[in-house]
């Protein structure tokens, strides 16, 4: 029985030494299977020049691949929609005031309606609607709903318990991660502004 006078508190723990090895060849032993699975089910980011590519995006786009291989979801959301924010922030074509929602009120450039800005500029932002979706701004689009959940810390939904997840949430984290890999190469492959055009 919890003694009500008793404060809960939280704090910071220095692991034994040797626990992380430990820690982590427990965890691999365990998860492998479903690592290897997530590893094949997500896509590797290759570029025929590597020294060409924008390290701050595609390093976004490994890692969040990364995370969704070893089961760490709600980081791989994350990252994957930041790798599209920034771009939304980058490109030049976007420098004219359409990029920040009006409606919004939080300033951010990850919306519907900065997405459906971003079309008309020539983005392929269509690459991050699933396929019932339009930028219609009444309706809502999975990849910005799930970005706007993880900033607003909404995310209660996607646990069991502290680090253990429903199992729904990789189905979404791989919708998030597919979508984002998605845009970035064709952003890339497209930007006149990386290729000089």
């Amino acid at each position: 029985m919890n003694d009500p006078e008793k404060k809960i508190e939280a704090s910071l723990l220095q692991p034994r030494e040797g626990a992380g090895k430990y820690w982590w060849e427990t965890f691999l032993r365990g998860h492998i299977s479903d690592i290897n699975r997530r590893f094949n089910q997500a896509k590797a980011l290759y570029i025929t020049v590597p020294a060409e590519a924008p390290l701050d995006l595609f390093s976004y786009v490994r890692e969040a691949a990364l995370c969704f291989e070893i089961g760490r979801y709600l980081p791989a959301i994350a990252i994957a929609s930041q790798s599209v924010a920034l771009i939304l922030k980058r490109d030049r074509r976007l420098h004219t005031g359409i990029v920040s929602d009006p409606n919004d009120g939080t300033g951010t450039t990850l919306s519907t309606h900065s997405l459906a800005e971003a079309a008309k500029f020539g983005l392929p932002t269509a690459l991050l609607l699933s396929p019932t979706e339009t930028f219609d701004p009444r309706g809502p689009i999975a990849f910005v709903e799930r970005s706007d959940r993880v900033l607003r810390g909404d995310v209660s939904v996607w646990f069991h318990a502290i680090s253990e997840y429903v199992p729904s949430v990789e189905h979404e984290a791989l919708d998030q991660l597919e979508k984002a890999q998605r845009f970035v190469v064709a952003w890339f492959n497209s930007s006149h502004e990386i290729h000089g055009a």
